[in-house]
């Protein structure tokens, strides 16, 4: 074999194996291309999914949670008082059971309820677990109730994991905790397996679930096969997907990979096929901490037909390189066309990612590349290309528009370019962009053209899926029945977004008050409403607050309608203020609580509509009775109406509520109807006695009738009074306290104490009647008696035993407590001044009532120590 041989063999050997490199460093960037691209089309998917239910959740938050009666729960439950606490929790579960029901309709899974120390108050998906601490365990809870805003992320949780939106809950500048609505990372996993039509997997940091789930939840996790480090959520994954396991298998250097906390995907093929799997990190939202991944893995036809063409394409590119070679081997003095030759091919080689094309306008002869074969769906090279047969692939509505585009680049001598649609061999249907550009001899002739074609469909297809998306989102949005707004912060409230609630409200088309194309919004407000609801919208914007307002607006058919209008300030990314807020139709309200008014304005007795807080409505008889001109004039002295009630145990008032009972409303519901009675002053300070009647105006408040019982009433306390008084010293007497004790009893048991007993009688008492005379005696006993009632408290009662002996009844904690206050009364008895006298003193006889006991016992021990006292000498105090 001669050198010249050798020397071209060599020669055809190094460029085949240059080009083959840049062939294979061609396929390489265009795997790194496809894998980038599956990369990017997930985390957008993933996005999307992750927006939508967000703005699920922030239409949930301000239409249901971010209103009065959620706020007022709210204030409730951060009571110290545990049975409000509690009252305060089933009420709001009462409330917004319905309305989570339904949501559960769009995946929302979690309704969480935090209380500002970061306490669980209420978890719907598991009513009975509360009063578990978050600290430590819920980074993004903490974070809300300390920084009052809200804040979405993945997080994972004591039972499920998800993807949570948390809201702090503020009213009037009060922060009372936050709310969390959430989807479980099981519906967000089943969402993308749908939208990416491929197998999807959620595992987990093994040391996530150790540290934060509840014992008695971990159960719902299982070892996975993917990485020792992670745990499968068992309600996602069940056992685990085998062909995912089985793929990555084939890739026993991912560990690192996956430990990394990263990004990344990877190609396999397993049984002639090929897949991508494409690992998703998940970041703590607060921590930022990587703390699991979403593993998707699809199938890719497309890269087995791109393996497969690239080594046809090799083939044919190293056969032509040995023709080339053994041409160039046989005519080298002709180098100057071999040069042109290898040109073309590396022109060729360029633009192998594209179809491309090329037209001598002299001939007339048009020149596709195999890629264009391709993307039409035929054969390579199986027919001789013309521009009419590339008009027939030509989807007919974009037929005309191509060729008057063509026709014109030439024309002008400008760039072709355009994008539209074709119709391949298998029927369906392409996108293409084509870009394209003409050349022309000295006298302006057309001479040649050069171009490519580009398949766009997948791009296409992805924005389609997130328009479809988008308008489901509207539809949802339009669906609910009041308004819901977005408008610029200009005096003329320009509409940017209205929902179609306005029609069905105001009688006009939402998309007339678009950039306010037809009418602008202020203009249907009520012109005795427009000035004060400008005024405060103006001050919601230089305060930058929320604000709620009521007002008139004027429909189509000239009917006023009243509505109620609840807005916040929001700024975009770029700084620019927009106002987005709901407004609901209340016009049925309002007329209802007309038609009530002038129903109740007529009635003779004191009637009120009260949430248990404060007065809502009032009728005259509440104003003519108390002296007030309005409910502002009397919410200047009081809240409530009873406030006003007489403190006197012979009619109900705040101070016999319950400690279980959450107002006092509920309190009066819970006494038989001759006990609802309670005693209020009228404007000349006159007591009167009202039978009280109570009937539910709605869940939330109360209609309440007064009627004034006084003239009966009164009669029948002062013979009673009469009954249970001793006549000579006005102290109560033993029917009192046979008929009232029991309920002294119970009722200090109710406050968390024990009835104590202080039984004494006047020491040498006989010698005064002796020595002085029975009316000196009686004055004695008179005086005693005031006495004493100086220096024991209101509750406390002073009975006369029999003679000289009385006995104290009183409310205590301890038996200390009742001989402080033996040694008190006997101390002031003792230093008092008796006119004509000598020094009074008393011997005392303590016991504390225990609940096993009878009220005799309790006063026989009291007796006993009495007896005990006198024998160790009187003026003493034995216990």
């Amino acid at each position: 074999m001669n050198k010249e041989i050798i020397k071209y063999l060599l020669f055809f050997i190094s460029i085949s194996a240059a080009t083959l490199f840049v062939s294979y460093y061609q396929i390489k960037n265009h795997e790194k291309e496809v894998l980038k691209q599956e990369k990017e089309m997930l985390s957008i998917t993933y996005n999307t999914i992750t927006k939508a239910y967000k703005t699920h959740s922030e239409i949930y938050f301000a239409t249901k949670i971010n209103v009065p009666e959620v706020h007022a729960l709210m204030k409730k439950a951060n009571s110290t008082d545990i049975a409000e606490k509690n009252s305060a929790r089933g009420e709001l579960y009462s409330l917004l059971i319905d309305s989570y029901n339904s949501m559960q309709l769009f995946k929302i899974k979690q309704l969480h309820f935090h209380l500002p120390n970061n306490e669980s108050f209420l978890r719907f998906h598991r009513v009975d677990k509360y009063g578990d601490s978050l600290e430590g365990v819920r980074d993004t809870v903490a974070y809300v109730n300390k920084y009052k805003e809200p804040v979405s992320g993945f997080e994972e949780g004591r039972i499920f994991n998800g993807y949570r939106f948390i809201y702090p809950i503020i009213h009037e500048e009060e922060h009372y905790g936050s709310v969390e609505i959430s989807v479980s990372m099981y519906e967000i996993v089943k969402h993308l397996r749908d939208e990416a039509i491929a197998d999807v997997e959620f595992i987990i940091k093994k040391d996530i679930v150790e540290k934060k789930v509840f014992d008695n939840e971990k159960s719902n996790y299982l070892q996975s096969k993917i990485n020792s480090n992670y745990f499968y959520e068992k309600s996602i994954s069940g056992e685990g997907n085998k062909l995912i396991e089985d793929l990555i298998g084939k890739h026993p250097d991912l560990s690192e990979k996956i430990l990394s906390g990263d990004a990344f995907n990877f190609f396999t093929c397993l049984d002639d096929k090929f897949y991508i799997t494409t690992f998703i990190p998940i970041f703590n939202k607060y921590s930022n901490q990587h703390v699991a991944y979403i593993v998707v893995n699809r199938s890719n036809p497309s890269l087995k037909y791109m393996f497969k063409k690239d080594r046809v394409i090799d083939t044919i590119i190293v056969f032509f390189l040995a023709l080339l070679t053994y041409f160039y081997y046989k005519v080298r003095k002709k180098q100057k066309s071999f040069e042109k030759s290898n040109k073309t091919l590396n022109e060729i080689q360029h633009i192998a990612k594209l179809g491309s094309w090329e037209l001598d306008a002299k001939t007339n002869k048009l020149t596709w590349s195999d890629e264009i074969y391709n993307i039409l769906n035929t054969q390579p090279q199986s027919f001789e290309p013309t521009y009419e047969i590339f008009l027939n692939y030509v989807h007919p509505d974009d037929k005309e528009r191509l060729d008057n585009t063509w026709r014109e680049s030439i024309d002008t001598k400008s760039v072709y370019q355009l994008q539209h649609r074709i119709i391949k061999e298998d029927r369906s249907i392409a996108y293409l962009n084509e870009y394209a550009h003409h050349s022309y001899d000295e006298k302006g002739r057309h001479i040649h053209s050069v171009g490519t074609v580009h398949d766009i469909t997948n791009i296409i297809e992805y924005e389609k899926k997130i328009s479809s998306m988008q308008n489901e989102l509207e539809s949802i949005v339009n669906h609910i029945p009041d308004i819901i707004f977005r408008s610029k912060t200009d005096s003329d409230m320009t509409m940017l977004f209205i929902n179609s609630a306005v029609h069905k409200i105001t009688g006009y088309k939402a998309q007339g008050f678009i950039l306010n194309r037809v009418r602008n919004y202020r203009d249907i407000i009520h012109p005795q409403d427009r000035e004060a609801v400008e005024a405060r919208i103006k001050e919601a914007l230089n305060n930058d607050k929320e604000y709620s307002m009521e007002y008139r607006i004027v429909n189509s058919l000239g009917d006023t309608v009243w509505v109620k209008e609840s807005a916040k300030i929001s700024m975009d990314e770029n700084g620019v203020e927009s106002i987005e807020g709901v407004i609901t139709d209340i016009t049925d309200q309002k007329n209802n609580l007309d038609k009530l008014r002038k129903f109740i304005d007529i009635q003779d007795s004191i009637v009120l509509l009260t949430d248990s807080r404060k007065i809502l409505f009032a009728n005259q008889k509440f104003f003519d009775f108390f002296g007030y001109e309005d409910l502002e004039d009397f919410t200047k002295e009081y809240h409530c109406i009873s406030n006003l009630f007489v403190k006197d145990d012979t009619f109900f008032h705040a101070g016999k509520m319950l400690p279980k009972e959450e107002h006092w409303i509920r309190s009066l519901l819970n006494l038989q109807g001759r006990e609802k009675i309670v005693s209020m002053l009228s404007k000349n300070k006159k007591p009167h006695a009202f039978s009280v009647s109570i009937n539910n105006y709605d869940p939330q408040t109360y209609i309440i009738n007064f009627s004034d019982i006084s003239d009966t009433m009164f009669e029948k306390l002062q013979l009673k009074q009469k009954a249970i008084k001793d006549p000579l010293t006005d102290a109560y007497n033993r029917a009192f306290f046979d008929s009232s004790i029991q309920s002294i009893i119970n009722n200090n048991e109710n406050q968390n104490g024990k009835t104590g007993i202080i039984l004494f009688d006047i020491d040498h008492f006989k010698d005064v009647n002796d020595n002085y005379g029975h009316n000196a005696g009686d004055e004695v006993l008179k005086t005693l008696v005031k006495l004493v009632e100086r220096y024991i408290r209101k509750e406390d009662k002073l009975i006369r035993w029999g003679g000289e002996e009385f006995i104290v009844v009183m409310y205590a904690k301890t038996v200390e407590d009742v001989i402080r206050q033996a040694e008190h009364l006997r101390f002031v008895i003792q230093n008092h001044k008796f006119d004509d006298l000598p020094t009074i003193t008393c011997s005392f006889g303590v016991a504390l009532h225990e609940q096993s006991d009878k009220i005799e016992e309790s006063i026989k021990r009291a007796d006993d120590k009495l007896y005990e006292a006198k024998r160790g000498g009187r003026n003493q105090v034995r216990s």
